[in-house]
């Protein structure tokens, strides 16, 4: 028997998970509730049922004790007990049975022999059943549940006492449990309508319990869930950027490892959730739901003296701010590539306008060799020459840094191919650029004030084409000046000129508006100030003043 191989329940074990994988959330989360509310309502219903039972017995247990200790003292039925007056017993019980709601009036002598019995069958002087008679002939009266002659019944007996205080026979007062049990049901029946509504409420409000947990999920299933989540911790941790999540309150709720590693935070993300963000990043004042800006696009920070470039984006659902998410670089890897790009553009506008300049040249040149004047030809030649090298010449021999030279004769050709005057002060001279801005950083101050002053110098009504330039140090400070002959700044912007996507050139803010911004963000870093004046007899003159070794301004 021991061999005999029990059967394989494996494919019902299969069918039964398939089928459970089959259910859909809000269906298996509706039959978990209602599997519960099921119990919940059986073991209700059972203890309620059990409790009123239990009280009901005891109620009328309470009142047959209550009618046997009348009973056995009405003087007829003592006087008949004593002298035993069977006839007189009949009567006087026949006329209480009537008088009470009890199913039964049974009467004993102390023998515990029957006097009168309302079962027919029942003779006078048998034996009474139950076993329950010991206790009353001690004195005392008693409720219990027994069998006897008419069946299971809750009964009460007494003791009949003589006048001189003998006991002289015994009163059973009973109600029979078939009886009770059908009063019983009544009350039960209204307990049961009473638990079938309010399950049908309970099945109603569980449906529609799981509905509304389905739709707060987004209609997606738990497993759909936790692939989407793990899906997007992979690709927020795979992003190079700085990342980070801000509740409400502006405390941390997620940072991924770009962030952690540019803020030098080596703390696990367990720890860091929960934190302020002004606190993670060292800026005091930072603080998202008050002062900061809701919404900033390539904005310049200092995070943990990490000079940054932010995006901050708040994040609204219906309509209700939740948070924001702040992304951000190091300034430094986009200033290098910013830096190698202006290079390569200066290289090639340099080249451009060189090869325009001098296919003028060549062409001019060899018409002149065509009409055989060779002397004017030469003299022109050399003329080039000579001018060409007294620009290099004084650019580089006021400006000893190389980089700004670069910058300088790139846009001194740029504007000859524009048809303008770049004209450098008698006065400039710049040995070396302070350490107060990264290289980058300089030649896009220089630069867009330029640009700026060409572009003014462009527009229409403009009274010349002369840009000049002022650029020099002292001790303690380094002076750049760029004066155009425009149109000058209208009135309607001069006090936002300097704002980002403000622009007085008629460009839509993607387009301009850009420059100046950059200007005034990097002059403040550096702790110096940029004005904004009228030229004479037109035009405009940006100043700027950038003290030598300050130290960087948070942003």
């Amino acid at each position: 028997m021991f061999d005999e191989k029990m059967p394989d329940t494996g494919i019902h074990e299969t069918r039964w998970k398939r089928f459970a994988r089959s259910l859909t959330f809000e269906v298996r989360l509706f039959l978990l509730l209602l599997a519960v509310t099921l119990v919940l309502l059986l073991t209700v219903g059972l203890a309620v049922s059990w409790a009123m039972e239990d009280l009901l017995y005891e109620q009328i247990g309470l009142r047959a004790e209550v009618q046997a200790k009348q009973i056995s003292s009405d003087p007829e039925l003592v006087a008949a007990v004593q002298t035993r007056n069977l006839p007189e017993i009949a009567a006087v019980a026949s006329r209480l049975e009537t008088a009470t709601d009890a199913d039964f009036i049974v009467i004993g002598d102390k023998n515990t022999k029957h006097l009168y019995h309302p079962d027919p069958k029942v003779k006078p002087g048998s034996q009474m059943q139950g076993g329950d008679n010991a206790e009353v002939l001690e004195g005392r009266t008693s409720v219990t549940l027994r069998r006897g002659t008419l069946g299971v019944s809750l009964r009460s007996k007494a003791p009949i006492r003589s006048q001189a205080g003998d006991i002289i026979g015994i009163v059973s007062v009973g109600y029979l449990q078939k009886e009770i049990f059908e009063s019983h049901s009544s009350h039960r029946g209204q307990i049961v309508l009473f638990l079938v509504a309010l399950m049908v409420g309970l099945f109603w409000s569980a449906w529609r319990f799981s509905l509304h947990i389905k739709r707060q999920m987004l209609g997606l299933e738990p497993v759909d869930i936790s692939r989407l989540v793990q899906q997007q911790e992979a690709v927020f941790e795979s992003i190079h950027e700085g990342v980070v999540a801000i509740g409400e309150s502006g405390r941390v709720t997620a940072i991924n490892r770009a962030a952690r590693e540019i803020l030098g935070d080596i703390r696990p993300h367990s720890q860091i959730v929960g934190e302020f963000f002004s606190e993670l990043v060292g800026l005091p004042g930072f603080g998202l739901a008050d002062s900061a800006p809701m919404e900033a696009k390539d904005e310049i920070y200092f995070f943990r003296g990490v000079q940054v470039i932010a995006n901050i984006v708040p994040v609204r659902i219906n309509d209700i701010l939740q948070g924001w998410v702040i992304s951000f670089r190091r300034k430094d890897e986009i200033s290098t590539l910013s830096m190698q790009l202006s290079q390569i553009q200066r290289y090639v506008d340099n080249l451009r306008v060189l090869r325009h300049e001098h296919m003028n040249w060549v062409a001019t040149i060899s018409g002149l060799l065509q009409m055989r004047h060779y002397d004017e030809a030469l003299r022109l030649a050399k003329m080039q020459s000579v001018t060409q090298q007294q620009v290099l010449d004084y650019i580089s021999g006021a400006f000893l840094d190389p980089r700004i030279c670069g910058l300088l004769i790139g846009k001194y050709y740029r504007a000859k191919e524009l048809g303008l005057e770049l004209a450098f002060d008698s006065g400039c001279r710049l040995n070396r650029l302070p350490d107060v801005l990264a290289e980058a950083e300089w030649m896009s101050i220089l630069g867009n004030l330029l640009d700026n002053a060409f572009d003014a110098a462009l527009t229409e009504g403009a009274q010349g084409n002369k840009v000049t330039l002022y650029m020099a140090e002292t001790e303690k400070e380094l002076i750049i000046e760029v004066a155009d002959n425009g149109c000058g700044i209208d009135e309607s912007v001069r006090g936002r000129i300097f704002e980002r996507g403000v622009s007085s050139k008629g460009k839509t803010a993607g387009e301009r508006g850009i420059g100046l911004y950059l200007v005034k963000t990097y002059v403040e870093q550096a702790g110096g100030v940029i004005t904004v004046d009228d030229n004479e007899p037109c035009g405009t003159v940006f100043s700027v003043f950038i003290p030598k070794g300050v130290n960087r301004a948070n942003v």
